[in-house]
């Protein structure tokens, strides 16, 4: 009793979370795959093939934007490099819809639409890679701004290196608070990261 009646209020806003996103979370495929909590707005996902870490700070002080906005780390704990494509990157919003990462050319055409949100995204944005400290280190650029750099339409990540980088999804209706996925496609399996939106507001 004396423990709960001291227990600081935001540990107990962490578990409720944890609980919200282990209610949404699919079932793992196999016991080899595991979901995360490693901070109030950052999730983790690991399997055998890839790793993933979502930062959603931003996208959580941002409701009602018209792009989610999230910063993305990817790697993996095999010694042979696994490719994972601009195509095969989603979210899946809390009514239901998939949004795929929009083709590069459409991105850069809506630049004026974005651009203040995503100066405030990488400004906002807490580092990712914190748990892979030592491996080399890529940009995920699959929606570099204009630019910048050259868009990739495909990475390549192993046990030695991790790339990273902010992923702009248009969102009809604007960013709706809920349960959302981060979904990355591979041919044999799906990455599937919940993450809960507007839970503190």
């Amino acid at each position: 009793m004396r423990m709960r009646a001291t227990t600081p209020r935001f540990v107990l806003s962490v578990l409720a979370t944890a609980v919200l996103i282990a209610a949404a979370a699919p079932a793992p495929s196999n016991a080899s795959e595991s979901i995360d909590r490693l901070g109030k707005t950052m999730v983790s996902f690991e399997s055998p093939l890839v790793e993933v870490v979502v930062d959603y700070k931003f996208a959580d002080s941002s409701l009602g934007e018209d792009w989610l906005i999230l910063n993305v780390a990817v790697t993996s704990s095999q010694s042979e490099a696994t490719e994972v494509r601009s195509d095969s990157v989603l979210v899946r919003t809390p009514d239901g819809r998939t949004i795929p990462l929009p083709p590069y050319s459409d991105f850069s055409k809506a630049y004026p639409e974005y651009q203040s949100a995503a100066r405030r995204a990488a400004l906002a944005s807490d580092p990712v890679d914190f748990t892979h400290g030592g491996r080399a280190t890529c940009e995920l650029a699959f929606q570099p701004l204009p630019g910048t750099t050259t868009a990739l339409e495909s990475v390549y990540v192993n046990m030695r290196k991790i790339c990273q980088g902010l992923l702009f999804f248009p969102v009809q209706g604007g960013v709706q608070p809920g349960t959302w996925q981060f979904i990355i496609e591979f041919e044999e399996f799906e990455v599937r990261v919940p993450f809960v939106l507007g839970e503190s507001k």
